[in-house]
């Protein structure tokens, strides 16, 4: 090959190079205009998120292939060559007020397409239907307002049997246009017992999970096929004011608790830590562990709830404690009791608390 045809092959090959690149960078902007419904018709990638508890998690599933969302990336890549690409805020043993507060701490540095909110099962041990559609909703605002393009699922968990909060999922998925999977129906539709369906009656298994995957594909297929709009932003359902969940570690007593860098311990019962705080709403930045030990919970000198810091592993967490409050101030009081949870097995009963959770209005 003489130079000159050496010279007319370079600048055809970085023609068509050229062309290749900008091919795909107008595909690329191109998808960036699709909802997540066209993109998985498409054949092309989307991110998502899943903001949720255990179940939510995948918890139960025999291998990390089998949770419900391993499971459906699966079944979408053979059902349009469709990639998603998994983020994850989840919790074990979390509500919607944890779920909350981690969402807004959290980082997403990709717009998401897709959302997947999963709470419910432990909210009704915590908080009334109505203080769970209130947090709930205000999950499902705060993850449409970062991600203003995302569609939202929202999941009633195959394990709850409370209807009052199923329905509040069910009021806050229409009002938002969130499309609603209730994962109850497919579980009963089956035929198969519960227990052959979860590890412990609430946590799906593989098969369990598999259900999970199947029906939400099917949503997304006739969503699909009848061009569904997302999920909108319209006016709250619960609420006037905007607010974030803060934390505030500025002790105002305190009897025999040890400060082991930022984290306020104690083994003793009757010890104590108090706070004070202005606003609706409460909560508590603990850590939660084997050796987690229990206290009773004042607000402004009345009994609120005992606390149980015990948990399998040690984490730390962030507990709903109260909401409704007058606004103005207030004092709270954590203090330690003898008592410890019966799944407490080690010889020891310890209390660990960070900080107090309370609420900002948005712009201070």
């Amino acid at each position: 090959m003489n130079l000159n045809n050496r010279k007319i092959f370079s600048v055809f090959f970085i023609g068509v190079a050229i062309l290749y690149l900008l091919a795909i960078q107008s595909e690329h902007y191109l998808s960036e205009d699709l909802n997540v419904y066209e993109k998985i018709a498409d054949g092309s990638s989307f991110n998502y998120l899943i903001i949720g508890d255990s179940i939510g998690r995948g918890a139960g599933a025999e291998k990390k292939e089998l949770r419900w969302y391993s499971q459906l990336e699966v079944l979408l890549k053979d059902y349009s060559g469709s990639r998603g690409k998994r983020h994850l805020v989840v919790q074990s043993g979390a509500t919607a007020f944890e779920g909350l507060y981690k969402f807004q701490k959290s980082h997403q540095s990709q717009n998401m397409d897709l959302i997947f909110i999963v709470f419910g099962e432990n909210d009704r041990k915590y908080m009334d239907p109505d203080t769970f559609t209130f947090f709930y909703e205000k999950l499902v605002r705060d993850a449409k307002e970062r991600h203003q393009g995302a569609e939202i699922i929202t999941i009633i968990e195959s394990s709850l049997k409370q209807e009052p909060y199923a329905e509040a999922i069910k009021r806050v998925s229409v009002h938002y246009g969130a499309k609603m999977v209730d994962m109850r129906i497919p579980f009963k539709e089956s035929g198969m017992l519960t227990e052959h369906l979860t590890t412990d009656m609430v946590h799906p298994n593989g098969k369990g999970h598999q259900l999970y995957a199947y029906t939400i594909l099917e949503m997304i297929k006739k969503n699909i096929r009848n061009e569904a709009e997302i999920a909108s932003f319209p006016k709250s359902l619960t609420s006037k004011d905007d607010f974030y969940l803060d934390e505030k570690d500025d002790i105002a007593a305190n009897l025999g608790f040890i400060d082991d860098h930022g984290v306020y311990v104690t083994m003793r019962p009757g010890d104590y830590l108090e706070y004070r705080f202005e606003g609706p709403i409460l909560g508590l930045n603990a850590i939660r562990s084997e050796e987690g030990g229990m206290m009773n919970v004042y607000i402004d000198g009345e009994y609120v709830r005992t606390l149980s810091t015990w948990w399998p592993f040690t984490r730390e967490r962030y507990l709903y404690i109260a909401s409704g409050l007058e606004q103005g101030h207030h004092t709270v009081r954590f203090e330690v009791i003898e008592d410890v949870s019966a799944s407490n097995k080690s010889e020891k009963s310890v209390v660990e608390i960070s900080s107090i959770i309370v609420a900002k209005a948005k712009g201070n």
